[in-house]
Parts: C-alpha cells; structure tokens; sequence
C-alpha cells in the first residue's frame, strides 16, 4: 500500500477529498494503529493552529478601555458594565483555555519521554512494497509481511523486526551494524551488504540467504549467548524451528530472491513451499485433498503469468487436479478464492 502524505491527511481531515482518494486513506488508517496516532496528532494541531488565530483576533486592552470609558460616561451602568467586563474575560478565558486543552490532549497523545515509538510497514497478500530506511538501506517488503523499527532508527543503532520476507540492501556503517530481528532467538546482524530473509509464522523455517557482503546468524539462548554462524555469498542458512537446527548450503540466490523482480523461482522445491508461496503471492488458498500430492517436487520460473496458467503447469508437471471452490456470499470476512488440489 502507498503511504499517504500528510497533506493528503488534512485534506481528508477538512473534508476536501473525493470519494476515491477518501476511501485509499480510510484503507491506510486500519492498516496500522500508528496511521491513526499520526491523523489524531495532525487533527489537534490543526485545531490549535484556528483557536490561537482566533486568540490573536481579540484585543484585550482595547476592550479594558473601552468599558473604562463607558464606565467614566455614565456611572449608573457601573453594575451592567462590569457584567460586561467578566463576560469579555470569560469570552477571553474560554479562547485560551481551548488551545492549552488541545495542546495537551495533543502532548498526552505523544509517547512519554524515553519511551519508543515505532514504524511499521505492512503488506497484504500478493503486495510488494519498497522503501528506504532512514539510513538509506533499500528495503523490499514481500506479501503478507511486516517490518518495525523505532523512530530513533539509526541514531544509537540500527535494528528492524521482521515477519514474512524482506530483500535487504544496507547502506554500510562499520560503527552501526544493521540487524534482522525474528522473534526473541534469531537475528541476522550485518554491517553493509544484500540477503534476503523468510520468516513467515505459518513456515517451519526460517531462511537468510546471502547475496553479497558478509552475514552473522546469531542464534540467541535463554542466558543470552548467542550461538554464531556466519555466511558467505551464494550460501542459505535453514533454520528449522521446531527442531532448532540450523543448516547452511551453497543455491542459486535468484531462487530465493526472484520475487523482488515479480518472478517465482523453484529448483525442485517441495510442493508445501511451492503453494504456499502461490497463496502469498496470488492471494488465494490452497485446500489439499490428497495428502501424497506433498511427495512431489517442482523445478520451474514463473513470471507475470496468471495464476490459471501456473496451476496448469503444476497439473502436468505432478499430475493433480484442481478447482475453485465457490465463495460464501454470507460470509462478511474478507473474500479469499479457495482451490481444491487433488489426485
């Protein structure tokens, strides 16, 4: 999803958007709580920006001198003026008392001092999303993914904490390295150099395969030692979660980074991974009926073909069938195809 600017956020604020630009901005806030926090923060200043206009608009000591010189004309009002006066006071009063309420509900909205804000960028199935980090490290952001870091990024450190798969390309800083967290015992620590991560949840393992540059993989224990492994280029280290080994091999690293140019690489890859990186990349999932239909083994390079093409080719290459399964127009969840695989 494109990040929205923040003139287009108080434009949608005023009310001055059409239909269309409103509706890719409602879609932008329930992406992430910090979209909200950021369109609250503008709101509030926005309306301390109008109550102070109005605050400079009244002249308070005109207004004393006035009533003085009513005051002096004609005493018998003396009583009805100074009601005047107070009202002109409370008038006064209530101009600034606004923007103080609105200053504070604004400081209240901000973070206590010390304490991290966050970044997030999130991408839906069959999205890929690319941006640079404040360093000026290339980040690209695969489908059904995550990635966090603090808004102080790269003052002390700099760190990101990825779900899903990401393509890095890290500006290089020897006194900063550049470090990949997942989950509280795997992280990938670099100084400058190109790798490519999957740690998806629903995925047994996690992958970091190394295109250029040196790569640690730091395995992290419950007293805090961690356990290192370093990679070279043209190496994948294969974390497997469960079992809480780890094993590094020489591939093709296009296998594994070809989705950052739109392709899918598989070099005789099991058909589990093969459907679900479809599922990810299409946005469609996968229901299969004949558990044997996981033996086989795929070798293939898709790019920009339609999902109905692939399938076809997975049909003659390991003999399955398919079909779509119709959708629940009841259903008020989010409308996902599903297909049936099977013998």
């Amino acid at each position: 999803m494109k990040e929205i600017d923040e003139e287009r956020i108080i434009k949608y604020i005023n009310g001055n958007l059409s239909a269309h630009e409103k509706a890719a901005v409602d879609e932008w806030l329930a992406v992430s709580p910090e979209n909200g926090k950021l369109l609250e923060q503008l709101y509030f200043m926005l309306e301390l920006t109008e109550r102070l206009k109005v605050m400079r608009s009244v002249d308070a000591d005109k207004a004393f001198l006035q009533f003085r010189k009513k005051k002096e004309i004609n005493k018998q009002k003396e009583k009805f003026s100074g009601f005047v006066l107070g009202q002109t006071f409370r008038r006064l009063a209530a101009v600034l008392i606004l923007p103080l309420l609105l200053l504070a509900g604004y400081m209240l909205l901000r973070a206590p001092e010390g304490e991290t804000q966050w970044v997030e960028r999130i991408t839906q199935r069959g999205e890929v999303l690319v941006f640079n980090l404040p360093d000026g490290s290339r980040v690209w952001l695969n489908g059904g993914s995550s990635l966090r870091y603090a808004d102080a990024f790269g003052r002390d450190d700099r760190r990101v904490e990825l779900t899903g798969e990401s393509y890095f390309e890290v500006t290089p800083d020897a006194g900063r390295p550049f470090i990949v967290s997942v989950g509280e015992t795997y992280q990938v620590r670099v100084l400058g150099t190109s790798f490519n991560v999957s740690a998806y949840a629903a995925d047994q393992a996690i992958e970091t395969t190394l295109v250029e540059g040196l790569v640690d993989i730091e395995l992290l224990s419950a007293n805090g030692n961690p356990t290192v492994c370093r990679l070279a280029p043209g190496e994948r280290a294969e974390y497997q979660k469960q079992k809480k080994t780890l094993d590094v091999k020489k591939v093709n690293t296009a296998t594994d980074t070809g989705w950052i140019d739109g392709e899918m690489v598989f070099d005789l890859d099991p058909m589990e991974k093969v459907l679900k990186t479809l599922e990810r990349h299409y946005n469609v999932q996968f229901d299969v009926k004949s558990p044997d239909i996981m033996e086989a083994s795929i070798k293939a390079r898709f790019k920009n073909e339609e999902l109905s093409q692939v399938l076809e080719y997975l049909k003659v290459a390991s003999g399955i069938e398919f079909k779509y399964k119709p959708l629940d127009s009841g259903s008020q969840e989010r409308e996902i195809p599903i297909i049936e695989i099977y013998r």
